[in-house]
């Protein structure tokens, strides 16, 4: 009589947090981070990196993340971000006067910015914790923030689900997802890597953006599939499609290419990538549920 086997199910998200724990996000693509992990020097270097090429995010007085992280959105509100990693935008959070708590999937990057937070003396909660099940109760806070990181789960529906249930009702959710019809989606993967390199061959267009992204999933979005996703739930609903400098140039990381990103001019930048961009940035507000007189 033949066996049975039975095989466990798969734990995406125990996958994921895996390779997150073992490749996490220092923007340290050369391994020209001199300075020890940690340290208040890596921090600043980090930072410093990551801002930089965060060129469209600058608000027109030329504060860093100032066009979507204004202080007058998240001073005195109870905000959440999801997937807070080494802790760059919860510091820009807590410096405009959030009551913040950041959550990652990962020890590693809790860890690590518990001590950034630790270091430079800023108030906040970090913690441990999953985006699929939140362990907040409905409505607990006025802010949800969350850059490039819902995107990279097994389930972004299963996210928004959760943060539409612990964001109160006319408050204010921000979030940043890949964009599908981008120069990065369909250029650099579907024809160089796809048609050029024959990748399309043996293997579809998703798998070969996944390959070429971080993460084990790396979830891409057009407008109406974000719209679909939100409109039951939410209103007065904005999208921006940005990019990094980097999406124009179709080579592999190298100081080379730093070098011509430094280059190119912000304004024929952001021409070119606010329509084909590999982000898109979303800002909506929780509709309120109308009761009888």
């Amino acid at each position: 009589m033949s066996r049975q086997v039975f095989t466990a199910p798969f734990d995406s998200q125990k996958a994921s947090r895996d390779w997150w724990e073992k490749s996490p996000m220092t923007y340290d693509w050369h391994g020209t981070l001199q300075y020890v992990p940690g340290s208040r020097e890596w921090f600043q270097e980090i930072d410093r990196r990551f801002l930089e090429a965060a060129y469209f995010a600058r608000s027109e007085d030329g504060i860093s993340f100032g066009r979507f992280l204004r202080p007058e959105l998240v001073a005195g509100k109870r905000v959440l971000e999801i997937g807070c990693g080494m802790g760059l935008h919860a510091s820009l959070l807590a410096r405009a006067g959030a009551k913040l708590t950041a959550i990652d999937l990962t020890r590693r990057a809790v860890e690590m910015a518990q001590r950034r937070f630790q270091m430079f003396e800023l108030p906040g909660i970090i913690q441990q914790a999953d985006a699929e099940h939140l362990p907040f109760h409905n409505g607990s806070f006025d802010v949800v923030w969350s850059w490039g990181v819902i995107h990279a789960s097994s389930s972004t529906e299963r996210c928004l689900q959760e943060i539409t249930r612990v964001l109160r009702e006319g408050g204010r959710l921000i979030f940043m997802v890949y964009y599908r019809p981008s120069i990065v989606y369909y250029f650099h993967c579907g024809f160089i890597r796809g048609v050029l390199f024959g990748q399309l061959l043996y293997r579809c267009l998703q798998d070969i953006y996944v390959a070429a992204s971080d993460g084990l999933y790396a979830r891409v979005f057009n407008k109406s599939e974000l719209r679909a996703l939100l409109d039951h739930s939410y209103e007065r609903i904005s999208m921006n499609v940005v990019g990094q400098k980097a999406d124009l140039l179709p080579i592999p990381p190298s100081r080379l290419k730093t070098r011509l990103e430094k280059v190119i001019p912000d304004g024929l930048a952001s021409a070119i990538l606010g329509h084909w961009g590999s982000m898109i940035v979303i800002e909506a507000t929780k509709r309120t549920t109308r009761r009888a007189a």
